[in-house]
């Protein structure tokens, strides 16, 4: 407000002075001056005003009409409605008696409360997401506070991980066939980079040997939730696929075809009824480790920090 008002200073100054400078009347008191009493006079309908001058105490109007007549009016401060919501001294000015009724303050909701949400673009849309809370663990199962979920827990290697996969809508997550159905069953599928933000807060994608310790264990109950590819999905029933935070190496199923040490590294798990031991082929085994494209989409599992 105070900007506005030296603009106007700046402007009202600068036209009295070029519009007024045959006549050798004052324009307006000295700044010592303000404060005195002074009436409003009636302004012609011809009448020019310009705010000129401001103090703390009042603000200093130069009046010009077409007889050449110079007047200055002296309004206080005291005649002006402040709002109590205001961010500094700015002021509404009320210029004729009983006006501060009709002057309504700014509505309080215009102030924003602090959100609880985070924001995310996609596609230079503004989205807002739940804040990542940390789970509620009850016994040995887990409820996901951004969607309130609910998941059976184990304890693996030491480590208490989930017994199901994980059904948190990422932006990139899909269900089997775009079947909610399956999501409800089977959990989420999820590219590499929204499987990393899938786990809630103070849980995380398995590490290389925090997985090796899942694929050792026989009582590991997994769901074998297929996978989908460029909107084609397979293996539902058959075969499972769980992103991990490993590093690939070398001796992983797939590493030369998959970008190598620049793949994703991800567990498969084939069901009792699908795998079927080569007896020429004494690695084939039913769990193990590849590496795959960080565009497929897989399920996910989260451990414990």
């Amino acid at each position: 407000m105070k900007k506005i008002i030296l603009s106007f200073i700046l402007l009202g100054t600068s036209s009295l002075f070029w519009g007024c400078s045959d006549d050798p009347s004052p324009i307006a008191p000295a700044i010592s001056e303000i404060g005195s009493s002074a009436s409003v006079a009636p302004g012609s309908s011809s009448a020019t005003t310009i705010i000129i001058g401001m103090s703390s105490s009042a603000v200093i109007i130069g009046i010009r009409d077409t007889t050449k007549e110079h007047r200055t009016v002296i309004i206080p401060l005291a005649s002006t409605i402040k709002h109590p919501d205001m961010v500094d001294d700015s002021v509404t000015f009320c210029w004729t008696p009983g006006c501060e009724a009709t002057v309504v303050p700014r509505s309080s909701s215009s102030k924003q409360a602090p959100s609880t949400k985070s924001s995310s673009s996609n596609g230079g849309i503004t989205i807002d997401t739940p804040e990542n809370k940390a789970p509620t663990i009850n016994g040995m199962t887990m409820t996901d506070t951004r969607d309130n979920h609910t998941y059976k827990l184990m304890q693996i290697g030491g480590k208490l991980w989930m017994a199901q996969d994980i059904n948190y809508a990422g932006t990139t997550s899909e269900c089997y066939n775009e079947q909610e159905s399956k999501c409800s069953s089977n959990g989420r599928l999820y590219t590499f980079n929204s499987a990393q933000k899938a786990c809630p807060k103070g849980w995380h994608l398995p590490t290389r040997s925090e997985a090796q310790a899942a694929l050792d264990d026989e009582s590991v109950p997994w769901s074998y939730s297929g996978r989908c590819k460029d909107g084609d999905c397979n293996f539902l029933g058959d075969m499972g696929f769980h992103w991990t935070s490993g590093t690939p190496e070398s001796n992983d199923k797939k590493f030369s075809e998959n970008g190598g040490a620049n793949g994703g590294l991800i567990i498969v798990e084939k069901s009792p009824d699908y795998f079927t031991p080569k007896e020429d082929d004494p690695d084939d085994k039913a769990k193990f480790f590849q590496v795959d494209s960080k565009t497929k989409r897989f399920s996910v599992r989260c451990v414990q920090d």
